[in-house]
């Protein structure tokens, strides 16, 4: 009874490790088609961010809505930012001087549009003299600077090995796919080859016929070695005969 048990017990065993086996590979197949499906994804979006014309307009149509929040209470810190910005980088407004006067209730721009500053001066430049405004928008140097800190270079490097790290996850994956495969079929390719029945008559037939060959040379060479001895002894007896 306890052996039966025991028999139980182990057969029931090594269906588990059977299941298990081949959940093992399923789930390999998985986690190597769900890390393919992620690396495309984040390539074809990379891809289709890093020099998208579509993603800096629409980020300049939003950068210029919020033009209108300039001066007022509540957004201080836009300000700061804005005179800071265009007085660093000597630009004025997202694409042209004009784009405070579109989306601000101003007449003029911000003194910090003005290449030499002084209270009143935007006011002066854009009544009298426009050259002393500068020209060129800020919005292309706005995404430059962004696009150059040190933050994002560091989420690109991160990116960069988040993708490489994939990209050897699924080779080692493949690997290990391989090497089970292929154990699996090695018995199989190890196993001794019969050759068929008509061969094994004939290598029969041949071992048969050299086996007999063999058995008559041997015959023979006793029948040699027998007559060779006897010759010896006829001739004593015929010199005895002499003798007497």
């Amino acid at each position: 009874m306890a052996r039966r048990d025991a028999v139980r017990c182990l057969r029931c065993l090594l269906y588990a490790l059977n299941l298990l086996f081949w959940v093992k590979n399923l789930a390999l197949f998985q986690y190597f088609g769900s890390l393919l499906v992620i690396f495309c994804v984040e390539l074809a979006s990379a891809v289709w961010t890093y020099e998208e014309p579509s993603v800096q307009r629409s980020d300049m149509i939003s950068l210029k809505s919020r033009m209108s929040n300039f001066g007022l209470q509540r957004y201080q810190w836009l300000t700061h930012t804005w005179n800071s910005f265009q007085t660093e980088f000597k630009c004025c407004g997202v694409i042209y001087f004009t784009d405070w006067l579109e989306m601000t209730e101003m007449d003029f721009p911000p003194d910090s549009c003005c290449s030499n500053q002084y209270p009143g001066c935007a006011r002066h430049a854009h009544f009298h003299d426009l050259s002393d405004l500068h020209q060129e928008g800020c919005g292309p140097k706005i995404y430059s600077f962004i696009r150059g800190t040190k933050q994002l270079q560091v989420l690109r490097f991160l990116g960069v090995s988040i993708g490489v790290a994939q990209i050897l996850a699924m080779a080692l994956t493949l690997t290990l796919l391989w090497a089970l495969y292929y154990g699996r079929k090695a018995p199989e390719l190890d196993s001794p080859t019969l050759p068929p029945p008509d061969d094994l008559a004939v290598v029969t037939a041949t071992n048969g016929t050299s086996a007999e060959a063999s058995k008559s040379g041997c015959s023979r060479t006793n029948k040699g070695s027998t007559n060779m001895a006897s010759k010896p002894k006829e001739f004593e007896m015929e010199r005895l005969h002499a003798a007497a």
